[in-house]
C-alpha cells in the first residue's frame, strides 16, 4: 500500500463509507493526491461536468483505507498491550516493595520499640526523600 498521510486516510475512510468528497481548504492538497494515486475518482454530474468536487472511492482507495483502519487498529491495540505489560510490571515491582519495607519496619521495630506502622512510616519518607534525589 502506498504511504498515507493522516489527512489522506481521513479521507478515505470518509469516502468508505459512500460519500462524495470534495477538494476544498485543508482537504483540497489530499484529496488531489488520491486522484493521482488513483484512490479517489471524479464523477461528473450537471452541476460539475468535471467531477472535480464529486470525488468517489475507487476499488484500490477502499482497500487502502480499510488496510489504514486496520493499521491504526493494530497501533491502539499494540499501545493497550505495551500499557498493560507495563502495568503488571509496576504492580509486581511495587508488591516487591511492600514486602520489603514490611521486613524493614518489622526488624527495625525490633530495635528501637517503635510500632511497625511508625517505623514503616519513617521508613517510607527516608526512602522516598532518597528516591526523589536520585531522580534528579
Amino acid at each position: 500500500m502506498t504511504e498515507l498521510s493522516q489527512d489522506e486516510l481521513t479521507i478515505l475512510m470518509i469516502a468508505a463509507t459512500g460519500e462524495p468528497m470534495m477538494p476544498i481548504g485543508r482537504w483540497e492538497q489530499p484529496a488531489k493526491s488520491l486522484v493521482a494515486k488513483g484512490l479517489l475518482k471524479p464523477h461528473p454530474r450537471a452541476g460539475d461536468p468535471t467531477g472535480h468536487f464529486n470525488l468517489h472511492i475507487t476499488p484500490e482507495g477502499a482497500a487502502a483505507a480499510e488496510q489504514g483502519e486496520n493499521d491504526s487498529y493494530r497501533a491502539v491495540l499494540n499501545v493497550g498491550a505495551t500499557i498493560q505489560h507495563e502495568q503488571r510490571k509496576a504492580r509486581k515491582h511495587a508488591e516487591q516493595i511492600a514486602v520489603q519495607l514490611v521486613d524493614l519496619a518489622e526488624a527495625s521495630s525490633k530495635v528501637t520499640g517503635d510500632t511497625k506502622v511508625d517505623a514503616l512510616r519513617r521508613w517510607s519518607e527516608i526512602i522516598l526523600t532518597r528516591a526523589l534525589e536520585m531522580t534528579r
